[in-house]
């Protein structure tokens, strides 16, 4: 069987390369967000422990049950902050829902401020 991958960006031969080597991530990253919508980044500089907490507790948030999740299932929100349950997503020009669910959060943004009519702060679960 094949292995799957997706395309990975160094940030240490970004700041260590050259500008041809910049001009190539540059285009991988790219590439990427059109073809596939995301990408990796490794030789980042983040602390595997942190990076392992992360990992933790994203699982227990997607290990609560439906109705605590729910509860952060933002009315109007249109997924931009907090919960957003499986199927509910759909792709641009598409009828068939995303197979996932998903946690959105975003800047911090000022709430007096007329350019963001939406949500603008995140929303935390307290479990």
């Amino acid at each position: 069987m094949p292995q799957q991958t997706i395309p990975v960006v160094s940030l240490d031969a970004w700041a260590r390369g050259t500008d041809q080597d910049r001009d190539a991530i540059v285009e991988t990253i790219g590439d990427a967000l059109v073809d596939l919508g995301f990408f990796a980044v490794e030789d980042h500089g983040v602390d595997q422990s942190l990076i392992d907490r992360a990992y933790e507790m994203t699982h227990a948030l997607f290990a609560l049950p439906p109705d605590a999740k729910e509860r952060y299932n933002i009315a109007g929100g249109r997924g931009q902050r907090g919960f957003t349950s499986y199927g509910m997503e759909h792709a641009k020009d598409s009828e068939a829902p995303d197979l996932k669910e998903f946690w959105h959060v975003g800047r911090e943004l000022d709430p007096a401020d007329p350019e963001y009519p939406t949500l603008r702060t995140n929303v935390w679960p307290t479990e």
